[in-house]
């Protein structure tokens, strides 16, 4: 990572060829997943940390335009695009909206405001997440996670939002926790189990 981003600033069509390649690499991949009957392809990108964007100033120039790409492979094929970036990245939605974004992942309480977020970017931007795994799941009550669920899925009631734990479910998560927000989700007014196609 320390020699990639030396190269942005001593090597930058280096720089250029390789995110280039990778890109090429993944639209050919993409390709290949259009022909199953799929909703979405998604990609994970670890553009910050639980502050900041790391990729500033460099983002615009290296890394929207190879992004755009892929995106645009994506909707050519009639597909949506979700992406899982960890960390506080809300500085780069805007950015991400306009070059084809559908849904971002995780959405991390513990660095997003995520009622705000979804407000602003309501009909533009869905978000997947939001419970959080560092805070509720592993050291709240039942009670709080019941609480949190129930506020999560009344603040996403208008669409734009799936709720889900922000992150993986680690194992310091007590089972009673997990059990309490997948019991708050079932017993909502119009829950349905979702179906696999055959």
């Amino acid at each position: 990572m320390e020699n990639l981003m030396m190269d942005f600033y001593e090597h930058p069509q280096f720089v250029h060829d390789l995110l280039n390649a990778i890109a090429d690499y993944n639209i050919a991949q993409v390709k290949h997943a259009l022909r199953y009957d799929i909703d979405a392809c998604t990609s994970a990108t670890t553009g910050a940390n639980s502050t900041a964007s790391r990729w500033d100033p460099v983002w615009r120039e290296f890394i929207r335009p190879v992004l755009k790409r892929m995106y645009d492979a994506v909707h050519a094929g009639g597909k949506y695009v979700m992406i899982h970036s960890c960390g506080d990245v809300d500085e780069l939605f805007d950015d991400l909206v306009a070059i084809g974004l559908n849904c971002f992942n995780p959405f991390q309480p513990e660095v997003m405001d995520v009622a705000a977020l979804l407000k602003h970017y309501h009909g533009r931007l869905a978000f997947y997440g939001g419970l959080s795994t560092q805070r509720t799941l592993p050291y709240g009550t039942t009670d709080d996670v019941r609480r949190e669920t129930r506020r999560l899925l009344d603040l996403g009631r208008n669409g734009g939002y799936i709720f889900a734990p922000a992150h993986a479910v680690e194992g310091d998560v007590p089972l009673e926790n997990m059990l309490a927000f997948i019991e708050t989700v079932q017993s909502q007014p119009g829950y349905r189990p979702q179906t696999t196609r055959s």
